[in-house]
């Protein structure tokens, strides 16, 4: 009978020991379950005669103090054909560097952020390539559907739920009542 009170036990031990290992091994620890990467969509609400202007920022996912960041700073033309200079503007750097560059507290009021759990400088910087020389209007291809588009090719995290579209919406608009409806952004911070 005590040799098979020891074999039991001896089971036990190793059910319970294998349940533990399963468990310490399916479960990642809290640093690699953090989001390492991040999109910032910034709002200047007194640009385009008071419709709001956005600027965008993404964070490498390889060395969270690196960033990109970009906005269109044109003349105000309601359209600027494909292929013209459309006041694409690209940095990057840290985030003191951000708030020290064209996206800087002189001109953006607010700021909101969204993490995810990875993403792809380099085709958010295809992407903006693009963006650069696809021309400008007003309505469907301005500062905030280039902005969607980017952040869209950073991360295929980035569906209509967490990031809507934003044809014919103005800036201000999306960025205060439609980023409130989607899932996953922050509240908006001040600049």
């Amino acid at each position: 009978m005590n040799k098979i009170r020891s074999s039991f036990a001896a089971t036990a031990a190793a059910a319970v020991l294998a349940a533990g290992t399963v468990t310490a091994l399916s479960a990642p620890p809290a640093e690699a379950a953090a989001p390492v990467g991040r999109a910032c969509l910034f709002l200047d609400i007194g640009g385009a005669n008071g419709a709001g202007h956005t600027a965008w920022a993404l964070r490498d996912p390889q060395n969270r103090k690196q960033w990109i960041w970009g906005s269109i700073e044109g003349r105000n033309d309601l359209t600027v054909p494909a292929g013209k200079p459309n006041g694409s503007k690209l940095g990057s750097g840290t985030w003191e560097s951000l708030r020290a560059s064209f996206i800087s507290l002189r001109r953006y009021e607010y700021y909101r952020c969204i993490n995810t759990a990875g993403g792809s400088l380099k085709a958010a910087k295809v992407k903006y390539q693009q963006t650069a020389r696809n021309g400008y209007d007003v309505r469907n291809n301005n500062c905030l559907t280039k902005s969607i588009a980017i952040f869209r090719s950073y991360s295929t995290a980035f569906t209509s739920a967490s990031l809507p579209g934003g044809a014919k919406t103005a800036p201000s608009y999306y960025f205060k009542v439609t980023l409130d409806r989607a899932r996953g952004w922050e509240q908006i911070h001040s600049y």
